[in-house]
């Protein structure tokens, strides 16, 4: 049994890496997550992708651009219907937007971070110069949803995608944020741990949200009848952080150097969000699922048989880790 956050069992995200492959030492390519979304969308070092560092949050922002080509851009050419829902930050720029980079449909935010209820991008105001930016969109267009969970938002969209081409063949990225910080939840997943502390709690119960949305998602396409043919591909992205606005006390931790396992720690490794402590980041992850943020799921029950060599695209984004 896999426990992905200490004292919080992931029912359905174990439920499917048990019937898929489970793989324990997987690597991303950055220890921050604007170049490790590029990697992973790319197939691409993250510097051969454009991407570096972690990127700016503002509307003038850089980052991907069509000159690189997406897993969204290359099953675009064989048929497949893209989207994405959930957390982009690969930038803002109009050229560097999904839309842009092969995804025929967007729902969600373009920076790193949002407040979970008000989807506002506070995390440039560090500086003291830049101001909050509102920031959820559906594809072009900005759209107010105030109140309503990111998580759970991330899934209904992800849910009435599946719902809106389940006839025809698809790709689609899932990018949940949580449990990146603000550290925001629900009641009524707090409600599930009473025995962690409060700190604890929130961290569980954002992560428990995620797992909530993962068994949506797979049970929609059970409703379909496209389970058996499609790939679900899930993996965290970079790893935990070290940053103090984690813990809700301000207390700073030096990770690895933290004997008393004070906040969140990934599973027994010691690697964390900015820095290479076991190098590179180990991080989990299945070829159904293992807890994480990113889920892909390529749904191909409508190709005919010569459209086959889209497996070959499928080996470069995954590293030829594994063979579908």
């Amino acid at each position: 049994k896999n426990v992905y956050y200490r004292g919080a069992e992931m029912n359905f995200e174990d439920a499917v890496a048990e019937s898929g492959i489970r793989f324990s030492s997987m690597y991303s390519a950055s220890p921050v997550c604007s170049p490790s979304r590029a990697s992973l969308l790319t197939g691409r070092y993250p510097g051969n992708a454009g991407v570096r560092a972690i990127l700016a949050g503002h509307r003038r922002a850089s980052g991907l651009t069509p000159k690189v080509p997406t897993i969204a851009t290359a099953l675009k050419k064989l048929g497949y219907s893209t989207g994405i829902m959930g957390k982009w930050h690969l930038g803002l720029k109009d050229e560097c937007r999904p839309n842009a980079n092969g995804f025929d449909e967007f729902s969600g935010f373009l920076a790193g971070c949002v407040d979970y209820y008000s989807h506002i991008f506070y995390w440039g105001m560090a500086d003291g110069n830049t101001n909050p930016t509102h920031d959820l969109w559906e594809n072009g267009e900005e759209v107010y949803e105030n109140g309503e969970y990111m998580t759970e938002r991330i899934t209904r969209k992800s849910v009435e995608f599946i719902q809106k081409h389940h006839d025809e063949p698809f790709m689609l990225y899932v990018a949940y944020n949580a449990p990146h910080y603000p550290m925001h939840a629900p009641e009524k997943y707090i409600r599930r741990f009473p025995y962690l502390s409060k700190d604890r709690q929130i961290m569980a119960a954002m992560i428990s949200a995620v797992d909530d949305g993962v068994g949506e998602i797979r049970n929609e396409l059970i409703r379909q009848g496209l389970l058996e043919n499609t790939v679900i591909y899930f993996q965290s992205d970079n790893g935990p952080s070290r940053e103090s606005r984690n813990w809700l006390d301000g207390t700073f931790i030096n990770l690895p150097s933290n004997p008393t396992g004070y906040g969140y720690i990934s599973n027994i490794m010691t690697d964390e969000n900015g820095d290479f402590a076991e190098a590179p980041v180990a991080l989990p992850l299945a070829k159904e699922f293992e807890p994480g943020e990113y889920v892909i799921v390529v749904s191909r029950s409508h190709l005919s048989p010569e459209t086959e060599e889209y497996i070959d695209i499928l080996l470069n984004f995954w590293h030829n880790l594994t063979r579908l």
